[in-house]
């Protein structure tokens, strides 16, 4: 059975170049829009992996991140922030809510597979 990722990105072509690479791989995968709906999907489908956007319509990034961490359902997801703020202090904000891993754009496929791929294999 492919394991399911979630991602949760408000842009569509970046969601579905994503979900492209991941399928790919095999695996399957799961787009959501906004932070709110990520949540909600979440705790619903408890995906493998989550790949995480921090600007979303709603709640941010951190805030879902935070979230899915204190929620029983989902604390053990490993998350994957993917981003294009690149300053030490965003990435040390994205891995002090909870993230196992952050993940600058733009980034090459092979890295967000090898990755992907270190904490699910």
């Amino acid at each position: 059975m492919a394991k399911k990722i979630l991602i949760i990105e408000d842009y569509p072509a970046t969601s579905k170049m994503i979900a492209d690479i991941l399928e790919l791989e095999g695996f399957e995968a799961v787009i959501e829009p906004d932070g709110i709906t990520g949540l909600k999907k979440a705790a619903e489908e408890k995906p493998d992996l989550i790949l995480l956007d921090i600007m979303l319509p709603g709640m941010d990034g951190l805030e879902v991140c935070t979230a899915l961490k204190t929620d029983p359902r989902t604390k053990t997801i490993p998350i994957i922030i993917l981003s294009v703020k690149a300053s030490n202090e965003e990435i040390k904000a994205g891995l002090d809510c909870g993230a196992e891993d952050y993940i600058t754009k733009p980034f090459e496929p092979l890295q967000l597979i090898e990755a992907v791929k270190k904490y699910l294999i």
